[in-house]
C-alpha cells in the first residue's frame, strides 16, 4: 500500500474512533479531524526523516495503571498522538499482508480483529465480536463432549518484539517498515524487548500476527477450536484428549514466550460449557420467557453517529433498549458480591438510549449507596456513560451526580487511587463548574505528578474560565511535559490579551505541532467551537 494512503487511513480512523479504548480521547483527535491535511504533512515529514525525528523528538508515552477485575491491575501507555498515528500508519501499510497470512475467517476459528478497511466509516476491522466467538463456541460444542476454556496470561505485555519482527520480515513486501515498527515498539517500551501498547488498533493487528503461528499449528493438526484475541476454546471427544490439547496449546504458546492463565484454564463437560454460555444460546419458544439479561445481550449497542442512516439506527436502538428493564438489570447486578461484567457493561452502555426518565433511574442505581464499589471492575464504563447522558438530566439530576462525585472524592475513595479512574472522574467533574469542584481540581493538580491528570485539570480550568489559575500555571510552561504545554496553549485563550501577549513571546520555542495547535485552536475560538474534554 502507498504509505501516504496509510497515513490518511490512520488519521481518519483516529478522527472518528479515537486512538485508544483505554484512555480519554486527547484533544488532538479533534485536531486530526479538523486539520487532516496539516496533520498528514507532519506525519509525512516524520516518515521522510524517521531516524532524525525519533532521536530529536522521541515518542512520549504516559504510563498509567488500569484495573482488571476487582483486585488485578496492569500498566498501559498513552502514546503521544502524532507518534501513535504514525505507528498506526506503519501497521496499516502492512495490514492487508498480515491479514492474508492469517487463518481465513471462513474457517470459523479466529474471530478477533479481522482487518478490512471500511472507507465509508473509516473502520479497520470487520464487525465480528467476542459474542460472535462465543456463539461459534456453542455451535462447535454440539459435536463435542468436553471443552477446554482458557486464555493467555498478560498477553500484550508479554509479546516478544523479536517474534513480531521475524513475522513482519516474512511478509511478502515489508518495504523496510518492520525496522521502523520495531524502533517504535522499543521506544514505547523504554528499551524492554517485549510488550505491545495496550488499547489501540495497531497493537491489535500485531498481536494477531504474533498468534498466527499458534493458530496454524492447531489448524494443521485438525484441532477444533475458536479464538478471540487471547481467549481460546478447544473442543474434544473425551477428557484425555482435552488434556492432550491443553498440553499442545501450552507448548506452542511457550515457543512464542507466552503462557496460559492457570486460574482461568478449565476442562468443562459440554453441559457445563453450555450452561456458562446460556445467555448467548438462542432458545425456542415465547420471547416473554427469555430473561431480561438474555434480551439485552442480543441487542447490538454499537451505534455509528456518522452513518447515513444514523437517525433511523438510533431510533431502532432506542426502541430495542427501552423494551428491556435496564434499571432492573443494574439493580440485580449491584446486589451481587461480584458482577457479571459482560451483562453489566452492556446494560451501562445501553443507558444513553433510554428515555430521559429512565436515564435518571439508571444513574441513581449506579451512584447511590456503595454501588460503585461493587462496580469497580467497570468503573470507567460507569463514568463514561454518565458523562454521555449528563446533559440530558434535569437540574436535580445534575445536582445528584455532582454531589455523588464530590462525596466520592471527599471520602478518599480507593477507586480514585487508580490513575485512569481519576482521569475519567475529572472528565465527568468538568461537565459543570462549582466552587468546590474548582478546589478539587486545584488539589488534584497540586498533588498529582501524572501529565495525564495535570493536563486534564488544565483543560478543565480553562473551560471554566478560571483566569487566576491558568495565569499562574502558564508561568511554568517551560518546565512541564509536552502534554501539559499543549494544554496550556489552549488554556491561554481564556486569558484575553494576557494570553495573546504570552503566545507571542513564547512561540519562538514552539515546534511544528505546537504551532499547528495554536492556529487550529485560534480558528475554533473564532468559530465559537470549544474542545470537549
Amino acid at each position: 500500500m502507498n504509505f501516504s494512503d496509510a497515513i490518511t487511513r490512520a488519521i481518519r480512523n483516529i478522527s472518528k474512533h479515537g486512538d485508544t479504548d483505554i484512555f480519554p480521547f486527547p484533544f488532538e483527535t479533534h485536531l486530526f479531524f479538523d486539520r487532516e491535511a496539516d496533520c498528514k504533512a507532519i506525519l509525512e515529514a516524520i516518515h521522510a526523516d524517521f531516524d532524525s525525528a525519533l532521536s530529536t523528538r522521541p515518542p512520549a508515552a504516559m504510563p498509567s495503571l488500569t484495573q482488571v477485575g476487582y483486585t488485578g491491575f496492569r500498566w498501559a501507555n498513552q502514546i503521544e498522538p502524532f507518534w501513535n498515528a504514525y505507528y498506526l500508519a506503519c501497521v496499516i501499510a502492512l495490514a492487508d499482508e498480515i491479514e492474508s497470512e492469517r487463518i481465513p475467517e471462513a474457517d470459523g476459528a479466529v474471530y478477533s480483529y479481522r482487518y478490512v478497511w471500511d472507507d465509508a466509516h473509516a473502520k479497520l476491522f470487520k464487525d465480528s465480536t467476542w459474542t460472535d466467538y462465543r456463539r461459534r463456541g456453542l455451535e462447535l460444542s454440539n459435536d463435542a463432549k468436553f471443552v477446554v476454556v482458557t486464555d493467555i496470561a498478560d498477553f500484550y505485555p508479554r509479546i516478544y518484539h523479536h517474534r513480531i519482527e521475524n513475522a513482519l520480515n516474512r511478509l511478502p513486501h515489508p518495504d523496510g517498515l518492520p525496522k521502523r515498527i520495531m524502533s517504535l515498539l522499543n521506544a514505547f517500551s523504554k528499551n524492554v524487548s517485549y510488550g505491545l501498547p495496550i488499547g489501540g488498533p495497531a497493537s491489535r493487528i500485531l498481536a494477531e500476527l504474533a498468534l498466527n503461528a499458534v493458530d496454524k499449528n492447531l489448524v494443521r493438526r485438525h484441532v477444533k477450536f475458536c479464538r478471540y484475541a487471547d481467549d481460546y476454546c478447544l473442543f474434544c471427544d473425551d477428557r484425555a484428549e482435552a488434556h492432550r490439547l491443553l498440553v499442545l496449546l501450552s507448548e506452542k504458546l511457550y515457543n512464542e514466550g507466552l503462557v496460559l492463565q492457570k486460574k482461568k484454564t478449565k476442562i468443562l463437560s459440554v453441559e457445563e460449557f453450555r450452561e456458562s454460555s446460556k445467555l448467548l444460546d438462542p432458545q425456542e419458544g415465547d420471547e416473554a420467557l427469555k430473561s431480561e439479561e438474555e434480551k439485552l445481550l442480543r441487542i447490538s449497542i454499537r451505534y455509528d453517529p456518522y452513518s447515513q442512516t444514523a437517525e433511523d439506527d438510533y431510533e431502532e436502538l432506542k426502541e430495542a433498549v427501552n423494551e428491556v428493564d435496564i434499571v432492573g438489570i443494574l439493580g440485580r447486578e449491584v446486589a451481587k458480591t461480584a458482577i457479571d461484567t459482560t451483562v453489566t457493561k452492556q446494560a451501562i452502555n445501553a443507558i444513553r438510549a433510554l428515555h430521559d426518565e429512565s436515564k435518571m433511574g439508571a444513574v441513581k442505581t449506579l451512584l447511590q449507596d456503595n454501588n460503585l464499589e461493587v462496580l469497580a471492575p467497570v468503573f470507567v464504563t460507569v463514568v463514561r456513560a454518565i458523562k454521555t447522558v449528563y446533559d440530558d438530566l434535569d437540574e436535580e439530576g445534575k445536582d445528584f451526580v455532582d454531589e455523588a462525585l464530590v462525596n466520592l472524592y471527599e471520602a478518599n475513595s480507593y477507586l480514585l487511587s487508580v490513575e485512569l479512574h481519576l482521569a475519567y472522574f475529572i472528565q465527568l467533574l468538568s461537565k459543570r463548574s462549582t466552587t468546590r469542584k474548582e478546589e478539587i481540581m486545584v488539589e488534584i493538580h497540586d498533588r498529582q505528578t501524572s501529565p495525564l491528570l495535570r493536563r486534564l485539570v488544565i483543560l478543565t480550568m480553562a473551560q471554566w474560565g478560571c483566569h487566576y489559575w491558568i495565569s499562574d500555571v502558564k508561568q511554568k510552561y517551560s518546565g512541564v511535559t509536552e502534554w501539559e504545554r499543549r494544554a496550556i496553549i489552549l488554556g491561554s485563550y481564556c486569558l484575553g490579551d494576557e494570553g495573546k501577549h504570552w503566545r507571542a513571546n513564547t512561540k519562538k520555542s514552539w515546534n511544528d505541532i505546537e504551532l499547528l495547535i495554536r492556529d487550529w485552536y485560534s480558528d475554533r475560538i473564532q468559530a465559537n467551537q470549544n474542545v470537549p474534554i
